[in-house]
């Protein structure tokens, strides 16, 4: 099937293959097109402008989790570490308790040996002055 060309002038009085309304037609959808183009154009830099914000924020975002983590842990070592030093110190108490129960004993002792000595130093004037 053949189709017959028909030539047409526009109202700029150009030659046209194409009929006049089509061409009119695609003329608007060429500018349609173009305007749709820059709308794209337009959401795409406003995607990539959004895109970069929400991406420093993920790095802001990653950047308290880490530091949350690093301050969990000091606490976490703050506490053993806090442990640690009640057990030294509950030791070292330990320790001194002994020592003076020691210190107590050896006291004791003494004191009874002064005793026995206070009773013999009598006995021994007893027996002088007799």
């Amino acid at each position: 099937m053949e189709e017959k060309i028909k030539i047409c002038f526009d109202k700029e009085y150009k030659i046209r293959v194409m009929d006049p309304v089509k061409f009119e037609r695609s003329e608007e959808l060429d500018v349609e097109c173009s305007a749709f183009m820059d709308k794209i154009g337009s959401f795409n830099g406003k995607i990539n402008d959004l895109v970069e914000v929400l991406e420093q924020h993920a790095v802001r975002i990653d950047e308290q989790k880490l530091r949350a983590i690093g301050l969990r842990m000091t606490c976490e070592n703050e506490a053993d570490q806090r442990n640690r030093q009640r057990r030294a110190i509950q030791a070292q108490i330990n320790e001194k308790r002994a020592e003076l129960d020691r210190y107590m004993a050896q006291s004791q002792s003494l004191q009874r040996i002064e005793a026995e000595q206070n009773i013999q130093l009598e006995r021994l004037n007893c027996t002088q002055n007799n």
